[in-house]
């Protein structure tokens, strides 16, 4: 009986962030190199893709060092979902109040509070940006008042809305510090859209010559080794939903633009939030009839 040799699974590059594609094409790009030490001659096609795909490899690893992303994304991303979390805090409290016929200081602190909200209508899940405008001109409102500061208090939200106010001056910060860095961000969505054919090249054509192959073992260890880091990064390391190969992130917001490592959504590309989707399954998982040239 004939038997079919295993072959190297799919690996959805675009879901995986700046610093898990880094690293995970640095392992497959090593693992190549031991395979091409230990195979005396190696096939010369395969030797040849694998030069294109370390050059691609070189300039995405440049790239990635030119940008902040897995740091300062990830701090944007910590705050907003902490802000939101407060914001909602805030806005179900004043609702609860204002149904609080019973309590008349309760209830007129959550009148005054929901009409203040219902001023700004803030949506937790809309464009980080335009979220953090707003709730920092609530927050700015909000302190300038001693209507509204009486009202929180009243509320029990006193430290809520301070703690608010933080988040609402940091992310400011760090929101305009990301902008400047949209040159470093582009580069690495382009080091990663050249990545992704050369790595797909390498591994069809893997597969490719382990089914011609007379030796069944020849790539197996291969084979195994690099199915064995895809089934890790499958379960530890890749992102739920949305594209990543800019800037984004994962939450809810999105900026769109570039992220994924995102602070809201999807990605480290695909947009800091909300990303579509882009499920990338990849050419690798068969030979396809590639024409291996042995």
């Amino acid at each position: 009986m004939v038997q079919i040799p295993t072959l190297v699974q799919d690996l959805p590059l675009t879901r995986l962030t700046h610093s898990v594609l880094v690293g995970t094409m640095k392992f497959t790009l090593d693992q190549f190199g031991a395979f091409f030490n230990a195979q005396n001659p190696a096939p010369a096609r395969l030797a040849q893709q694998q030069a294109s795909f370390s050059t691609a490899y070189g300039t995405l690893n440049a790239a990635y060092a030119l940008t902040r992303e897995s740091l300062l994304t990830q701090d944007i991303s910590s705050l907003d979902d902490e802000g939101d979390q407060l914001y909602l805090a805030v806005k179900e409290t004043s609702l609860a109040a204002q149904r609080m016929t019973y309590v008349q200081a309760r209830k007129q602190a959550g009148d005054r509070n929901v009409v203040l909200l219902k001023k700004y209508r803030i949506d937790t899940k809309e464009n980080i940006i335009s979220e953090w405008s707003k709730i920092q001109q609530l927050c700015e409102e909000a302190n300038a008042s001693a209507q509204i500061t009486a009202d929180m208090a009243t509320l029990g939200l006193t430290e809520v809305m301070a703690r608010l106010t933080t988040i609402a001056d940091t992310l400011r910060d760090k929101l305009t510090e990301r902008s400047s860095e949209m040159p470093a961000l582009k580069a690495m969505k382009q080091a990663r859209e050249a990545l992704y054919p050369e790595y797909r090249a390498l591994i069809q054509l893997l597969n490719a010559f382990a089914l011609v192959s007379d030796n069944v073992h020849q790539y197996a260890t291969l084979i195994s080794t690099l199915n064995g880091n895809i089934d890790y990064v499958r379960i530890h390391a890749m992102k739920d939903g949305g594209e990543t190969q800019g800037s984004g992130g994962s939450s809810q917001s999105g900026e769109g633009g570039e992220q994924g490592g995102g602070d809201n959504g999807g990605g480290e590309s695909g947009g800091d939030n909300g990303g579509s989707g882009g499920f990338d399954t990849g050419d690798n998982g068969g030979s396809g009839g590639f024409d291996t040239g042995s």
